[in-house]
């Protein structure tokens, strides 16, 4: 995966990479502020992979966001270089702010709170295309699934784009009837995006160009209650309008999504009328949400008149770059701390350079990179033809030669 300098300078201070380290990345906000420090001093991510972060931040200052920390995270390129690699062979790709295929509607509705990346796979325009969000319990009735259903194709059938989180229950049942209906579909996950885009359940529908998987987390971020509870914005500002299929009162993500869309008023919400006592909707109808009158037909307005947006100021968070669209800087061969392309095998031979000095095992190998054997097995053929790496018998392991990398 090629990514510019900014990109791998914000993926590095902004991104989870799981057992492979300790320090914790930067949150939303606290991102937010550090770029809002770096526009004031008019310094790009990109120049702080440099050697000489303690010039460039010797008047920061902050108590959750330590100068010790910004380097930890920054020292983590051999490890974004793996996962990027293996997220590639997934079909993954990643965008920044500045990227002109990130959803306008992020930056215009929640401003600072915007992620400043997001991984996916599919179709990037139906980032921008809107569309209408169908949200729901993960617990369903087959009744209220099979209501889901129709409303899905429905949906397809009227050209609306889908809108959902990818979750079991109410979320897979739209997009799928979606999908089935030849329609196009937006899946908002808050894990597993990894292991969701090589199921052959959306296989056929991501090379038809129907269907995009996008999430702010990880993608091998297994669940996580705080991430799905935070995933729950992005679905309603990614679309125009807004149907809850059902809810719980004061209990769930869908419940607290619904009444965080209505205080911040991002996009107009409709509810499935539900007059039973365990169900939240009749409650979501008394904090401002409308009924959604059957037939099904009648979303046909809700279809054709979509709550329109501006276009989204610049921002603070976009730092963007002096050139739209810059190439790729190119990385010396030496070193993996300078900003551009990343060269996946020159960080496997700068990881053997230091710590290969004493034998390694290819099993001590493939647990530091979490990499596969075959992988590890054919970066070390290629190393010890070229005379960096020697072969050490009985038993098996690898030895850095110490050669000067030209």
């Amino acid at each position: 995966m090629n990514i510019n300098a900014q990109t791998h300078a914000i993926l590095l201070l902004t991104t989870h990479l799981g057992k492979q380290t300790e320090v914790k990345p930067l949150t939303t906000s606290e991102w937010g502020r550090f770029a809002a420090w770096l526009r004031s001093q008019q310094l790009q991510p990109e120049q702080l992979l440099s050697h000489q972060l303690p010039q460039l931040l010797s008047e920061w200052s902050d108590p959750n966001i330590s100068l010790e920390r910004i380097q930890r995270l920054l020292d983590r390129a051999a490890a974004l270089g793996f996962a990027l690699e293996k997220w590639q062979r997934a079909g993954i790709w990643v965008i920044i702010r500045s990227d002109p295929r990130y959803p306008q509607q992020l930056k215009q509705r929640l401003k600072q709170l915007a992620p400043p990346a997001l991984f996916g796979c599919g179709n990037a325009e139906l980032l921008n295309a809107g569309g209408i969000a169908v949200i729901g319990s993960r617990h369903s009735t087959p009744a209220e699934l099979e209501w889901t259903a129709e409303l899905g194709t429905t949906l397809a059938n009227h050209g609306a784009v889908v809108v959902s989180g990818g979750a079991r229950g109410v979320d897979q049942a739209v997009m799928q009837a979606g999908l089935a209906a030849n329609g196009q579909v937006v899946g908002i996950l808050a894990d597993s995006l990894l292991k969701t885009a090589l199921a052959a359940t959306y296989r056929q529908a991501l090379q038809q160009h129907q269907l995009v998987l996008v999430s702010p987390f990880n993608p091998e971020a297994g669940f996580d209650v705080g991430n799905a509870m935070g995933r729950n914005k992005y679905i309603y500002c990614l679309a125009d309008a807004a149907i809850v299929v059902n809810s719980t009162p004061n209990k769930g993500g869908t419940w607290h999504g619904a009444l965080e869309n209505l205080k911040a008023q991002w996009v107009p919400l409709w509810v499935k009328p539900n007059s039973a006592a365990s169900s939240g909707n009749a409650a979501l109808l008394k904090q401002g949400a409308q009924a959604l009158v059957e037939p099904i037909a009648d979303l046909r307005q809700l279809i054709n008149q979509p709550v329109m947006l501006e276009a989204a100021p610049l921002s603070l968070f976009d730092l963007l770059p002096t050139e739209p669209n810059p190439a790729p800087v190119a990385v010396k061969p030496a070193t993996i701390d300078q900003p551009g392309t990343i060269n996946f095998y020159q960080l496997f031979l700068n990881y053997l350079e230091q710590t290969a000095k004493t034998p390694l095992t290819i099993e001590q190998i493939m647990q530091s990179l979490q990499l596969t054997k075959q992988q590890v097995s054919e970066w070390l053929k290629r190393a010890i033809e070229a005379g960096y790496i020697v072969k050490i018998n009985k038993p098996v392991r690898y030895l850095w030669n110490n050669p000067i990398i030209q």
